[in-house]
């Protein structure tokens, strides 16, 4: 817990700035990677008027993206965790879902997957990963609920090479565990030593459970400033809703192919295109 902190923020573990929010400064990003990328990427999402849920399985982690959001960027911002009560829960669903003044939602991952319904937004930030997959996955079905008619995006923030990325490959080998278990039935013939064409595509599907596509991938280019990080053309790219950038995100065409890449395309009974997770 405390690695899966330090790749969140350092100001998990001090906080230089007293009890005093007008001393915040930038520092609050430039600490932390993954705060670099937030404060590149969520201002672009605003300004193309996105609305967001941001969610954190700490509390401390949510202290320090409120006062980000508030303090040094001046955003409205709403936010519940296990400490709000369920007045205050309804009247701040409320205002999101209603008030175009308020774009951002902060949730703790687990307080936020009980029957809350955020059809408002249309963008799902996840800052960091639970290790039970199935978590992550009714977090982002708050803006998946009934009553949403606009395409949500989510994204996922990890750091490569740390324990976030050991936490991401377990919650990957977990759901293709689940696959298997579900479809069980179907593999049957694999195991009678049967060659015939009906085992062969049973292969060659079970090939493509265990694959890589539709799972977690770590290609990170190396940067050290925020405008390398994620440069003007990658936010772009991220930021992009065309029915064309949904298509090239399926097919891993932005950048070269492996930076950005679609991930469970999802579709309701429409049609619409309801979840793409890019990377």
């Amino acid at each position: 817990m405390q690695a899966r902190l330090a790749c969140n923020s350092p100001h998990n573990f001090y906080w230089p700035w007293d009890d005093d929010p007008l001393s915040i400064d930038s520092t609050l990003v430039t600490c932390s990677g993954k705060m670099l990328l937030l404060d590149r990427l969520v201002p672009r999402l605003l300004s193309k008027g996105h609305k967001i849920l941001l969610f954190s399985q700490f509390r401390t982690q949510l202290d320090i993206l409120q006062d980000w959001a508030t303090q040094l960027r001046s955003w409205n911002c709403c936010r519940i965790d296990g400490g709000v009560s369920q007045a205050e829960r309804q009247a701040q669903i409320k205002a999101f879902n209603s008030d175009s003044a308020y774009k951002i939602f902060l949730l703790s991952t687990r307080a936020g997957g009980q029957g809350i319904n955020l059809t408002a937004a249309d963008t799902v930030i996840l800052y960091d990963s639970d290790w039970n997959p199935q978590q992550d996955l009714q977090a982002q079905d708050r803006a998946h609920r009934i009553g949403q008619t606009k395409p949500v995006i989510v994204y996922r923030l990890a750091t490569k090479g740390t324990v976030e990325q050991t936490l991401l490959e377990k919650a990957d080998s977990k759901r293709k565990l689940e696959k298997l278990v579900i479809q069980r039935g179907k593999f049957k013939s694999l195991f009678d030593n049967d060659t015939s064409s009906t085992a062969l595509s049973e292969a060659e599907e079970l090939r493509k459970i265990l694959g890589e596509d539709g799972f977690e991938l770590f290609d990170v280019g190396a940067g050290t400033t925020p405008e390398t990080l994620l440069s003007e053309q990658d936010l772009d790219v991220l930021t992009d809703r065309s029915e064309e950038a949904y298509l090239r995100a399926e097919k891993g065409l932005d950048k070269g192919g492996n930076s950005f890449f679609a991930v469970e395309p999802k579709r309701d009974a429409e049609g619409i295109m309801a979840d793409i997770t890019r990377k």
